[in-house]
């Protein structure tokens, strides 16, 4: 059961942060964004509990979206108040518009969240095996093998998880 809640929970981190985030990259509208304020909410001073507001301007001046919150805390590290950089935002006619960072730090983070979710999605495949293997013959060469694969399978997924969570998104970042 934990092996395909592991599954699921990779699948839908791959498209929410990297999958959605990649989408607004392609198909977003070209502009610049302007910081206007990171807030730290909840517990802890760092990793997901900061969020960054600010405003996009289209480059041809025809979509200014305000008060957009940035997916990415990691896009606007070591920025102040008043600062651009390079963004494509989406408007929707409804729910909240999106905006990523278009430049090559923003591109950067959403490959290590990419990576983060991958890790999950490999833990999962992981987890499966080691299911799989339980139900072999206790002693065979693919008992044998299958364990040593998940086993270091297992430990691929883990650093891959912790890397890319860590440096696009993570909670000790």
């Amino acid at each position: 059961m934990f092996a395909v809640l592991a599954l699921v929970a990779g699948v839908v981190m791959l498209k929410t942060d990297y999958l959605d985030a990649r989408s607004v990259l392609d198909d977003g509208r070209p502009g610049v964004f302007t910081l206007d304020r990171c807030e730290r909410a909840g517990g802890s001073g760092t990793g997901p509990s900061t969020f960054c507001y600010g405003d996009f301007r289209s480059r041809d001046g025809k979509v200014e979206l305000e008060h957009l919150r940035l997916p990415e805390e990691h896009d606007a590290a070591g920025m102040k108040p008043g600062e651009t950089f390079p963004a494509h935002a989406v408007e929707h006619e409804s729910g909240p518009d999106e905006v990523i960072r278009s430049d090559d730090k923003g591109r950067a983070d959403l490959t290590a969240r990419a990576v983060g979710a991958s890790g999950m999605v490999l833990l999962g495949f992981m987890l499966v095996g080691f299911a799989v293997r339980a139900t072999l013959e206790a002693g065979s060469k693919r008992h044998s093998r299958l364990g040593a694969w998940c086993g270091f399978g297992t430990v691929v997924s883990l650093l891959l998880w912790f890397i890319g969570r860590g440096t696009g998104g993570g909670f000790w970042a």
